[in-house]
């Protein structure tokens, strides 16, 4: 992708600063600064330093970074060999938004809510990952095939920490769905942000949420002409589910 930053830049400093909980960053953080981590949610950057500061993530000086001029993404592995990754949203160099994909905490909740039936195939949409190619305009001509392909790859990876990140037959049920939240082409890398729906292969249903994030690269002169290598996956733990609210 023409305009691609290295890895390296002020952003990538940042991001290791903010996720270590260092107050350092704080001038490179927007002040509405949303963080979804380890199954939370914080809002302002204060917050989202205090978050990190209590449990850190210190990526390794292998971690795998890519950059362009409205995201970062990385991917790392920890001491057990479970692979972690992080997406941030940029706004001229600050960072906007931020999405870690790792474990949860055990103390993680999320608001009460009111439980609502729901039938995911009433649109009839039969789709297995949901997006538009428009809403991510630094994918590069012909990419968008390999999104919604490593979509269907996140939603079938292991789901356990020290598993290999390798594609094979989905324990999910068919009605299991991938959203796309954010794209873009780095050179020869496509980078994708997901939000998984897991159905459990069950009745009644039980189902849970996932965030994963996907990086993978494409050999040829083209995303559209060029054949596509393995990709390398982040995916976390199921998402706290809100506590039932009844009238």
């Amino acid at each position: 992708m023409t305009g691609a930053t290295p890895a390296g830049t002020d952003a990538w400093d940042v991001l290791q600063q903010l996720l270590c909980g260092q107050v350092g960053a704080a001038d490179r953080l927007a002040n509405s600064l949303r963080v979804e981590a380890y199954g939370c949610t914080s809002f302002g950057r204060t917050d989202a330093i205090d978050l990190f500061a209590a449990d850190p993530l210190a990526l390794s000086g292998a971690a795998h970074v890519l950059v362009s001029p409205q995201a970062i993404a990385v991917l790392d592995q920890t001491a057990d060999g479970r692979t972690v990754g992080a997406f941030a949203d940029l706004i001229h160099g600050v960072i906007g938004r931020l999405w870690v994909i790792a474990a949860t905490t055990a103390g993680a909740t999320t608001e009460s809510a009111v439980a609502v039936a729901r039938d995911d195939f009433m649109s009839q949409l039969r789709q297995q990952c949901l997006g538009d190619a428009i809403d991510h305009p630094q994918l590069q001509t012909g990419a968008w095939p390999h999104v919604l392909e490593f979509g269907s790859v996140a939603l079938g990876a292991p789901q356990t920490p020290q598993a290999p990140p390798r594609l094979q037959p989905t324990p999910a049920a068919s009605s299991s769905q991938v959203w796309v939240m954010r794209a873009f082409s780095s050179g020869p890398s496509v980078v994708a942000l997901y939000r998984l729906r897991v159905q459990a292969a069950t009745l009644p249903r039980q189902a849970h949420d996932r965030l994963a994030l996907v990086v993978g690269d494409v050999q040829g002169q083209s995303h559209g002409q060029g054949a596509r290598l393995d990709p390398r996956l982040a995916v976390s733990d199921p998402l706290p589910e809100p506590a039932p609210v009844s009238f």
